[in-house]
């Protein structure tokens, strides 16, 4: 007996600017997931500049992730990616 393993499709990929890179994501994926794939694990300096801060709880409690997109703050892993988002570290 053979496990056959269904094939997830994802929608195509789309531009977002970051720090003024382009970087190639997948539509309503977080954009905290998309950063990391992407190898971007910076999300901006705390207190400790040898403790960057990054995404660690992905579910919103930890407000370790908060970035600027399009100017206003919010949490990378609860902010969907949307084509033409310009990010930036807060």
């Amino acid at each position: 007996m053979s496990l056959r393993i269904p094939q997830i499709a994802c929608p195509a990929p789309v531009t977002i600017t970051v720090e003024g890179q382009p970087v190639a994501a997948h539509p309503g994926e977080s954009l905290a997931a998309a950063l990391i794939a992407a190898g971007l694990w910076r999300f901006g300096e705390g207190e400790d500049p040898a403790r960057p801060r990054t995404a660690f709880c992905m579910m919103g409690v930890c407000q370790q992730c908060l970035l600027r997109l399009d100017g206003r703050l919010v949490q990378a892993c609860l902010t969907p990616v949307a084509a033409g988002q310009e990010v930036t570290c807060a």
